[in-house]
């Protein structure tokens, strides 16, 4: 356990801050969640829902707990992979959530669909918990971490230093910006979707994480400097411009807050001391990048009024369509829309219960919707890139799960890992899957950040490589996803290297 969860060390200075902040936005949201049951529901009874309560309790120590050591180690890290996902994810949307089921605050539809509620909603919550101590312990396997030494000091390049490091920033942005516009062009990005599959898309698809590598490098750089002079606050304008114009184009809820968390990673790693008021500020930015996103994704998805593709000029169109109907509308009107809006978005728990309720029963079925034994079959053809292998099927469809699990196919409902492994292998699959993602996130931090002075390039790397891992979608995508971002994220890395810093690779001799 020791070693398992051994925070960094050398350049890197712990936050014990952060979870203070982070303790203090999760009570606060607690608390206002319960008054605005308290005002709509004028003070009706929850008794009958407090069965959920203990088995709340008990998922939150779980998944608090590597939280509550590092912290109390003086090693609390926010980025740390035990607690990235933790409070960007799991808390607020099963923690919370149940909270928001316990006060009556959301009912979907779907909920009917849960057999027994008092007993398939709990079950969730374990197996949360299971899964989440599995990943733990696939953190703590010791040969994790002996792999990451090894990769780390095989390849060991160094830190990159002067004006290159900033050439190599830009060279990314301009690749990650022009992929991106690719991206958009073919349909791939933004509100809108294919029908059928190019041979390249789903290359375009991976390649637009250089964009984030560029923008991560940059803002690190930024950061470290002891003074800034005409030629950062100039970049500084460039990135700070690209965060509303890829959230608009992108017409999604959480555009703008997959923006802020990487500046705040940038930031954490940047060797500068970290104090209460930087943790308050990133929580409330993290807050209102949360609400924004909100508006404006639901008022675009509303306007645009589906997600089939249209031409680039209707599209856009759409976009200013939203930005004056959120210009004209009252600001109070806006948060009482978008308050349901919000609630139901952060309380995933429900969507779980329905695939634990219904796994069994609906297994048969699956063959014909295409998602039987996703995980293995995805594994075994997705890495096989599509101009080699034209006629391969496609990846599990989100759409065909929707419409089997939800009896609606418009929409890609929260499965989690949990509930795809679950589905695919049974209650064992759950700990043990969710351990080899214990073991992906210990070799990668490992090589990247832990007990190490931190290099520019391993905190652009570090990224995309933590965010990879998607707690609200298939299990089936890690493995694939997460080779396919190391290869994009590592041959551009290498390729400036050579190019720009000119010092060979350390082969350990």
């Amino acid at each position: 356990m020791k070693e398992g969860l051994q925070g960094s060390r050398g350049g890197l200075r712990p936050h014990s801050n952060g979870l203070t902040v982070i303790a203090a936005l999760w009570g606060a949201t607690i608390l206002l969640l319960f008054g605005f049951w308290w005002f709509t529901s004028e003070g009706q009874s929850i008794l009958s829902e407090l069965y959920l309560v203990p088995w709340t309790a008990f998922a939150a120590s779980v998944l608090l707990a590597p939280s509550v050591i590092l912290y109390r180690k003086g090693k609390f890290d926010l980025f740390h992979p035990l607690v990235f996902g933790v409070w960007s994810y799991l808390v607020p949307a099963f923690i919370i959530g149940a909270l928001i089921i316990t006060a009556g605050l959301n009912e979907p539809y779907f909920f009917s669909f849960i057999d027994s509620p008092e007993v398939n909603l709990p079950l969730s919550l374990l197996y949360i918990s299971i899964g989440f101590m599995g990943m733990c312990a696939g953190f703590m396997i010791p040969y994790g971490r002996r792999i990451g030494v090894w990769l780390r000091n095989r390849f060991d390049v160094g830190d990159w230093s002067g004006f290159n490091v900033w050439l190599a920033g830009a060279v990314l942005l301009l690749m990650g910006v022009g992929i991106n516009i690719v991206g958009f062009f073919q349909g791939l990005l933004g509100y809108q979707r294919v029908s059928e599959s190019a041979m390249f898309d789903g290359l375009i698809f991976f390649l637009a994480t250089i964009l984030t590598v560029g923008f991560v490098l940059l803002w690190a750089l930024i950061f470290r400097q002891q003074r800034l002079e005409p030629l950062h606050y100039v970049v500084m304008t460039v990135l700070i411009a690209l965060i509303p114009l890829r959230m608009a184009l992108l017409g999604n809820r959480g555009g703008l807050l997959a923006a802020i968390v990487p500046i705040g990673l940038a930031f954490a790693y940047s060797g500068k001391k970290l104090k209460l008021i930087h943790g308050a500020v990133f929580g409330i930015l993290v807050a209102v990048a949360l609400v924004v996103g909100i508006i404006y994704g639901t008022a675009f998805r509303q306007i645009k009024g589906s997600e089939e593709r249209i031409a680039t000029g209707a599209y856009l169109s759409q976009v200013g369509a939203t930005i004056d109907y959120i210009g004209r509308t009252d600001l109070t009107e806006l948060v009482a829309e978008n308050a349901r809006t919000l609630v139901s978005r952060l309380e995933n728990l429900s969507s779980l219960a329905v695939v634990v309720s219904n796994h069994e029963r609906l297994a048969p079925y699956e063959e014909a919707y295409g998602i039987e034994n996703n995980i293995l079959n995805d594994l075994s053809t997705s890495l096989i890139p599509r101009f080699l292998w034209s006629e391969k099927p496609p990846t599990t469809d989100p759409r065909a799960y929707s419409d089997l699990y939800f009896d609606y196919g418009d929409n890609s409902f929260a499965i989690t890992p949990f509930g795809d492994l679950l589905r695919n292998f049974g209650i064992i699959g759950i700990p043990l899957g969710m351990m080899l993602i214990g073991f992906y996130f210990r070799v990668v931090y490992s090589s990247l950040i832990e007990g190490q002075s931190i290099a520019i390039w391993a905190i652009a790397a570090y990224y995309p490589l933590l965010s990879v891992v998607s707690f609200e979608g298939f299990y089936s995508t890690f493995i694939p996803s997460a080779i396919r971002v190391i290869i994009v994220v590592f041959i551009p890395l290498v390729v400036l290297h050579f190019m720009l810093f000119r010092r060979r690779l350390s082969t350990g001799t």
